[in-house]
């Protein structure tokens, strides 16, 4: 079985709606898509697919382990962890994925930053509750994890939560995905109208502590050697482009959609134009 798990935010792009829908008709025995929803999903989203609303903690990767969690899923399926603000191009992706999963145990999207030390005991002042003042990068990790984390791992190599493939049986293996679910909060908006978390810590904070710690698991439990991608471009693929907080951005152009009537918004500028 394929299956393909989203973390449901934004539902805006089309064309991973429409793709996933036709993909799961046309192949209804063998794929299977499920919303993990962080919040109430559109009506489309209902009609399509099947969903849940979970708690909207833990980022992308809270609403990837409530969703193994509740789903009945067997070890030899194919997971493709998605978030929603994908632009899909195509899903030739599939077959390169199954081949290369045969000796990777995880493939992302488009080439991430190597993280070149990342120490765990490293100290989080402002927690992301109050009871996780002070406290290190590994007390978020669940305890039946935590002895994984035992050491500063040098040039480790990471993907973004916004697309991951693995099969299922490694989710297993590594412990399912971090954070521990009592250090799932989510965010409020500020006086300015902006999500931030507590401190006023923007979206980024968390986005990015949080994907570190299933990083150093891929890491530890099965080697930066087993870790690959489709492109070696930071967010683009020929089969996917990942958006940045929803949107297409100019400083990472999108490739292969000239003429799509993408909107793309310029970083200096913070205004929006068509592709």
């Amino acid at each position: 079985m394929i299956r393909f798990i989203i973390c449901g935010w934004h539902m805006n792009q089309p064309s991973l709606i429409n793709g996933l829908h036709d993909l799961m008709k046309m192949n209804s025995d063998d794929v299977h898509v499920f919303w993990a929803c962080h919040r109430e999903p559109t009506e489309e989203i209902k009609e399509k697919f099947d969903h849940k609303v979970f708690f909207n903690g833990g980022e992308e990767y809270g609403a990837y382990e409530q969703a193994v969690n509740y789903l009945d899923i067997d070890d030899d399926d194919i997971c493709f962890f998605l978030h929603d603000d994908l632009v899909l191009k195509s899903f030739d992706f599939i077959p390169l994925v199954v081949e290369g999963l045969q000796d990777l145990n995880v493939i992302g999207n488009g080439a991430n930053y190597p993280e070149p030390s990342y120490d765990i005991n490293e100290v989080i002042e402002i927690g992301i509750k109050e009871e996780f003042d002070g406290m290190t990068r590994k007390d978020y990790v669940k305890e039946e994890n935590q002895h994984l984390f035992d050491k500063i791992i040098l040039d480790m190599n990471t993907i973004r939560p916004s697309f991951l493939a693995m099969r299922y049986s490694d989710v297993k293996k590594m412990g399912g995905f971090e954070p521990r679910h009592d250090a799932y909060e989510y965010p409020r908006k500020n006086e300015e109208g902006v999500y931030v978390y507590r401190g006023n810590k923007g979206m980024s904070t968390w986005g990015n502590e949080f994907p570190q710690l299933n990083n150093y698991k891929f890491n530890k439990v099965f080697g930066g050697d087993k870790i690959g991608y489709l492109s070696k471009t930071y967010l683009d693929s020929p089969f996917v482009y990942e958006c940045a907080r929803g949107n297409v951005v100019s400083d990472h152009p999108i490739t292969e959609m000239d003429g799509q009537g993408i909107k793309v918004k310029d970083v200096k500028t913070g205004k929006f134009y068509e592709l």
